[in-house]
């Protein structure tokens, strides 16, 4: 081979592996992308769903999931509330679970989803 491939395949390999690098760094410190999606009973409707919100959003840790798609509230009753717990400690965590639990009829159950 001579001297030229072999520096053109020196230079291909190395950004090969510093890409590599850059992306693997980017994965293990980025944060966890965790989300804890809360069903709301039939009879729910959007006030319960912002009551929920403006109840448990607050809280250390968490962050509400804004709505996406129809704006409307009779459209967005009958979706889950949404929680970003990606940086929250476990006793955040739980303490968004005991003000999901006070809110007993309008919540028929709630579940975590994306990195544990």
């Amino acid at each position: 081979m001579r001297t030229r491939s072999k520096v053109l395949l020196g230079i291909g390999g190395g950004l090969l592996l510093l890409s590599m690098l850059i992306t693997g760094v980017n994965i293990l410190l980025s944060p966890a992308k965790k989300v804890l999606v809360v069903t709301m009973s039939q009879d729910a409707v959007q006030a319960d769903r912002v009551a929920l919100k403006d109840a448990c959003g607050d809280l250390a840790g968490v962050v509400v999931v804004k709505d996406i798609g129809n704006p409307s509230s009779s459209v967005q009753g009958r979706f889950a509330v949404r929680f970003d717990i990606g940086k929250a400690t476990p006793g955040q965590e739980i303490a968004l679970e005991k003000c999901i639990n006070e809110h007993g009829s309008k919540v028929r159950g709630f579940l975590s989803e994306g990195d544990n």
